[in-house]
């Protein structure tokens, strides 16, 4: 057993994004010295909430990560974590480097080999088990077990520990000493519960943030918090931010104004409906109930169901922001579509917390 609780954890984020897992690690009481992202906004974002982390803006196979925590001062490292982006994953079991379909997931696996942390912690889609038929996940169990981590794997989705939103994400927990990881229990349910909270819907999350028209931006809240997570959320701030409607033409204002509650594009007359399209698509969110998972396009009334539950208009990014449980003090960089792009896309910090805190258990 490893005993290392006189000191802070430390932790290294790869393909950090805007930074949401290392802001719930951080949270959690974990120490991220090191963070890597290829993207320009995204990294500027991180370091605007990361101001003690360095963070790497470059191609991940550029990196030296071994001389780098030694630049650092750092002896050894606790914490591995990140979740390559699966695109390439269909050819990973051919283990071509030359390859860069597949590259970054050996990208993840060479800094594992670099730096030698205690525990992995390996972030992706919900599906990623049976994603190629398996083959990205028996890979990457197997070298796990070569470098001789135990794994522990599973399926958890956000809306059941306190987000307002159905995510579900794969998550893989590699160990090296002889320990279990237990992965966080359910604390909010669907219907009353005697042993949790029920859980979160849309208005929950964003009920105190004002009305907006077409084009319009306000910068204060609407009401006090009206719940424990609008608290959380706001913190002592008094100026809100990142609350803005997109400035729509005409024909998009028509559209948007005849879609009833719960409505979609199966609403519209057929001559302002596109040509071809899914059946989720301009559709208006129900905000009584979880919301689902939001993507890069949640403030695109033409995505996949987004528009606000009683506003002619899709989400904010403060909106979004809030659903994925960054807190209303975390500053995003770059365009409007640049900063849905980094929420839609991010682990949700209440995620990253309540994953930290059962990883620390493991070092107690």
């Amino acid at each position: 057993m490893i005993r290392v609780m006189s000191r802070k954890l430390n932790a290294i984020d790869l393909f950090a994004g805007a930074g949401g897992l290392s802001y719930g690690l951080s949270e959690s009481g974990i120490k991220v010295l090191l963070a890597n992202e290829i993207e320009n906004d995204f990294s500027k974002t991180y370091m605007l909430n990361h101001s003690k982390t360095e963070m790497l803006n470059c191609d991940i196979s550029k990196i030296d990560f071994k001389k780098k925590i030694q630049d650092l001062g750092c002896q050894n490292i606790d914490i591995l974590c990140g979740g390559p982006p699966c695109q390439g994953f269909s050819t990973v079991g051919k283990k071509d480097q030359s390859d860069r379909r597949n590259s970054l997931f050996w990208e993840f696996l060479r800094v594992v080999k670099e730096t030698s942390p205690k525990v992995i912690l390996f972030e992706n889609v919900s599906g990623f088990k049976t994603l190629y038929k398996g083959l990205a996940f028996s890979t990457l169990l197997s070298e796990l077990k070569m470098m001789g981590f135990k794994t522990f794997h599973n399926v958890l989705d956000a809306s059941d520990f306190g987000l307002p939103q159905r995510r579900l994400r794969t998550i893989i927990v590699g160990v090296i000493f002889d320990k279990a990881f237990q992965f966080p229990k359910l604390t909010h349910y669907n219907l009353d519960n005697l042993f949790g909270e029920k859980k979160l819907t849309l208005m929950d999350a964003i009920s105190d943030l004002p009305n907006l028209k077409s084009g319009e931006s306000k910068d204060f809240y609407s009401t006090k918090p009206n719940n424990n997570f609008q608290k959380k959320m706001r913190g002592d701030l008094e100026i809100l931010t990142e609350h803005n409607a997109t400035n729509y033409g005409e024909k998009m204002k028509k559209i948007l104004s005849l879609i009833p509650k719960n409505g979609s594009v199966l609403n519209l007359p057929k001559e302002l409906r596109p040509k071809k399209y899914f059946n989720n698509v301009y559709a208006r969110l129900d905000g009584e109930k979880i919301c689902p998972t939001i993507t890069r396009n949640f403030g695109t009334p033409s995505s996949s169901r987004c528009i606000h539950p009683h506003q002619n208009r899709a989400l904010s990014t403060r909106e979004g922001a809030r659903i994925q449980s960054f807190p209303d003090n975390f500053r995003f960089y770059g365009s409007k579509t640049s900063k849905n792009l980094q929420i839609g896309n991010a682990v949700p910090p209440l995620l990253g917390k309540l994953l930290g805190k059962e990883i620390k258990k493991l070092f107690s």
